[in-house]
């Protein structure tokens, strides 16, 4: 009994001192899905709420004073130059169209004298943010070729650095795989769940959240929009989305 009761107690000090998983994304790419995905499967019974959030378009900033229950597991959304460190991070990513539309939809993730623009004109307008909304930048890109150059330089970055990606609509559609996968690279010294221990994510999760449904903006672009995005596709070399 006393050679057990120690060894728990070793295996708590080791937990202790791992760095947390964070989440890293491009804006409206599902962060605070996998943030409780990460919580509720590998951190279950951690404090991991930040209390007061500030949010929003650096025009129109808001804050949530109900903070968020997994906080702490939030990395940011800058460009990977911005996290050269070797520390353990999630890159989640999503279908540039479905961003896009979250963005357009999200009430102050725009300028604010933006709040009637069309969706269609906010496809092809310069944004005025780099990394997030709250950053001011005249970088002069539209929506897509930010996310398509986010998207590609940490796709690069993963090649050499600790990091996983996971698709957002994967782990919508087949959560079970990407709970292995996450297992398999950053939590191998915990025991590994059923199929029916894993905790799916079912209910809206973060800031104004939508309903997580895969191609929200389906039926939403134009024609000529569309033609844009693969244009975009085949600058970046993207073909998850082609």
């Amino acid at each position: 009994m006393e050679l057990k009761r120690i060894t728990k107690k070793i295996k708590r000090s080791l937990n202790f001192s791992r760095p947390l998983v964070l989440v890293y994304s491009h804006p409206r790419s599902g962060t605070h899905l996998l943030e409780a995905f990460l919580a509720e499967n590998f951190y279950r019974g951690k404090d991991l709420k930040i209390e007061k959030i500030t949010w929003g378009h650096w025009s129109n900033r808001k804050i949530n004073s109900e903070g968020n229950k997994y906080g702490r597991l939030f990395g940011n959304h800058n460009f990977p130059n911005k996290n050269q460190n070797n520390l353990p991070k999630i890159y989640i990513y999503r279908d540039g169209r479905a961003v896009a539309y979250s963005i357009w939809k999200t009430e102050n993730f725009l300028h604010k004298n933006l709040k009637d623009v069309s969706f269609d004109d906010f496809l092809n307008k310069k944004i005025d943010w780099y990394g997030s909304p709250a950053n001011k930048s005249e970088e002069n890109r539209t929506i897509f070729e930010h996310w398509a150059e986010h998207f590609s330089s940490w796709k690069i970055f993963a090649q050499r650095e600790n990091i996983l990606l996971i698709k957002y609509e994967d782990l919508i559609e087949r959560p079970g795989e990407q709970y292995i996968k996450i297992q398999k690279q950053f939590f191998r010294h915990k025991k590994i769940k059923k199929n029916q221990e894993i905790r799916i994510i079912k209910e809206p999760i973060g800031l104004l959240p939508n309903k997580a449904v895969i191609n929200s903006w389906n039926g939403k672009i134009s024609k000529k929009n569309l033609d844009y995005f693969g244009e975009i596709l085949n600058r970046y070399t993207i073909d998850e989305y082609e």
